[in-house]
């Protein structure tokens, strides 16, 4: 049995990959990961009026949900919009237990911003593509039925950057970044809580 202990949330993981991009002199990066034409790819706009998430029936669900929510966050096409960008801090934040969704939802609001910025540094032909890879199968470590460790043992984030020309489109920049670097767990896992028979992603 692993002992469960504390996600390090880095407020800053989305802006990552365009800090990578920096680096190589190539122009700016997920520098998040969570990148993105805004992302090549089908996209999902947030509804105002649709309900706000707020944890799970099994820690499982509850962490492939989130990661997949913030993959659509960041494939948004209306995220330079500060209310697409609240709207998606709010909805993610919703993930976690409740007396850490304040924190939560300023540091995604933050990430999400940085995230943005990062997409304008763009040239006019050039395209981010971002991915979050490998999100199943989940693997539950731990589960002491308050507590639970949940494993995504092949996540990833790939960033691809596309160049358009008049000879046509061709990857000038791409840079994979494991999970573990975005949540700050070198074993991957995502800790949860159990609260009134939900399931939340905790800070610990």
């Amino acid at each position: 049995m692993e002992k469960i202990g504390a996600i390090c949330y880095n407020e800053c993981v989305v802006a990552r990959c365009f800090c990578f991009y920096m680096c190589a002199n190539l122009c700016r990066i997920l520098g998040y990961v969570f990148i993105v034409s805004l992302l090549v790819g089908c996209t999902v706009a947030p509804v105002a009026e649709e309900e706000m998430v707020g944890g799970g029936f099994s820690p499982e669900s509850v962490t492939e949900s989130f990661f997949e929510d913030l993959q659509r966050a960041l494939r948004d096409p209306n995220l330079q919009q500060e209310e697409a960008r609240s709207f998606w801090a709010e909805r993610l934040a919703g993930y976690f237990a409740p007396a850490e969704r304040d924190t939560q939802r300023v540091a995604l609001r933050r990430a999400l911003a940085s995230f943005a910025s990062g997409l304008r540094q763009l040239a006019d032909d050039e395209t981010a593509i971002f991915e979050l890879r490998g999100l199943q199968p989940t693997e539950k470590v731990a589960d002491d039925g308050e507590r639970a460790l949940v494993r995504l043992p092949s996540a990833s984030i790939s960033l691809t950057l596309v160049r358009t020309t008049e000879r046509g489109s061709f990857v000038f920049y791409e840079q994979t970044i494991g999970l573990s670097q975005v949540i700050g767990r070198s074993d991957s896992t995502v800790p949860l809580v159990k609260i009134d028979g939900r399931w939340y992603l905790t800070e610990g």
